[in-house]
């Protein structure tokens, strides 16, 4: 029992829970820093040849579960452990303040008044039932009273107490929530062309949502980079009935049946071109070691002497690069232009086809994060609100009023309404 206490007493205390908050803040960090989820070949590629900080090489780095971070045993643990402490912070410190706060304290002795924060006291000169008077003009303003014969206790504001054990709730359904969502999330990446669709199947409702690529626009900035990408989606689906059109963008994602659709990228997926009256419709790839957002590929040309020729594009209105991968010489071709001989083959470029890059989430851990972030909210507004008492005693013997309070917080402000309390009662 006692190693139970000494335990739990760790837990609560606010130290373990500072240390937890920033070890996890910092594994957070390093899965922003570390690529999460790749091939592990590619960390032992990658680290081996120059390791973190110096000395975490790849095997290390997998060992140490560096790799799948928010996935890994001794995050989950550090999740649980914090969980732990602000339940047994809350448990240990929060409610028996709120029990201890909702317990009526009597202050029946004059001398009890001058260890106050507030205090002040008169001689009445009238036979007048001031508590009776202070009874009634408190209740009046919405204080809660507990009155007796020559004394009585008020509060307000008690549900001030109540807030840091919201907050608790709520940081700990965050913490469960994001730990729920880092093992049942599902995300993938894919690209759509104009007209194309996506089948979403759910096993467990057995119900199928088609995705379709309605139409798909690119900004671009007066120098021609890209500025915006714009996707515009219809959902579909007949188990639910569903036949809606929604369009998002990149920072504006579109939410719809728990699904998170992100504008996260676009390619050149495919070009339409006529070689020698006939038309070829070719898929590229990007070339990565050309540059940045470059698409492409390797065809031969020639109707004796075939050549190779690399053909590269690099936006959606061209026009077409074809080099000779053995002179390095070039040619463009442009969109819908009068054809070009290259070795004796003759090129038309006949279209352009773009494709919309989109990263679709599924998150059921959504609504947990959501709710705890509105219980968090309401219950820092609640910690906010001071709790108030004030205290009233009427000596008989010495025929003078005593009035004192106390504030957890902003006590300037409550000193004047208890002044101005103070002078109502008074006269």
């Amino acid at each position: 029992m006692i190693i139970f206490k000494n335990i739990v007493l760790k837990l609560s205390s606010l130290r373990f829970a500072i240390v937890l908050i920033i070890f996890i803040a910092i594994a957070s960090s390093l899965g922003t820093f570390i690529p999460q989820g790749n091939d592990p070949k590619e960390y032992i590629d990658l680290y081996n040849k120059s390791p973190i900080l110096g000395f975490l090489n790849g095997y290390q780095v997998l060992n140490l579960q560096l790799n799948h971070i928010y996935t890994s045993n001794w995050f989950l643990f550090s999740l649980i452990l914090l969980c732990f402490s602000l339940a047994a912070c809350s448990f240990r410190r929060q409610v028996p303040s709120l029990k201890a706060a909702l317990k009526w304290t009597e202050y029946k002795d004059e001398r009890k008044f001058y260890k106050l924060q507030l205090n002040t006291n008169f001689k009445i000169s009238e036979d007048i039932d001031l508590i009776l008077k202070a009874n009634s003009l408190l209740r009046q303003k919405g204080w809660s009273i507990s009155k007796h014969e020559n004394y009585l206790s008020a509060r307000k504001g008690l549900i001030g107490k109540v807030g840091p054990i919201i907050v608790h709730i709520g940081l700990i359904i965050l913490l469960i929530g994001s730990a729920y969502g880092n093992f049942s999330s599902q995300s993938k990446e894919e690209y759509l062309r104009l007209g194309e669709s996506l089948d979403l199947i759910n096993e467990s409702k057995n119900t199928k949502l088609t995705i379709k690529l309605n139409n798909f626009l690119i900004e671009r900035e007066s120098d021609g980079k890209p500025k915006q990408f714009i996707s515009n989606l219809d959902f579909l689906s007949e188990e639910q009935k569903l036949n809606e059109i929604k369009t998002t963008q990149v920072n504006k994602p579109i939410r719809f049946k728990g699904l998170t659709i992100y504008q996260a990228d676009w390619a050149v997926s495919n070009i339409v071109i006529e070689i020698d009256n006939i038309l070829y419709q070719l898929k590229l790839k990007p070339i990565p070691e050309i540059g940045d957002q470059i698409w492409g590929l390797l065809i031969e040309l020639g109707r004796e002497n075939k050549k190779n020729y690399l053909l590269t594009i690099n936006n959606e209105n061209g026009p077409l690069k074809v080099s000779n991968i053995q002179d390095l010489s070039e040619s463009f071709v442009y969109l819908n232009s009068d054809p070009i001989e290259i070795n004796s083959s003759k090129l038309t470029l006949k279209e352009i086809i773009p494709s919309s890059g989109l990263i679709i989430k599924n998150d059921p851990s959504i609504p947990f994060i959501y709710l705890s972030f509105t219980i968090i909210i309401f219950g820092t507004i609640f910690s906010l609100i001071p709790t108030n008492q004030l205290w009233i005693y009427f000596n008989k013997n010495s025929n003078k009023l005593y009035i004192g309070g106390l504030s957890n917080r902003n006590l300037l402000g409550f000193k004047k309404e208890f002044l101005k309390l103070a002078a109502e009662i008074k006269n």
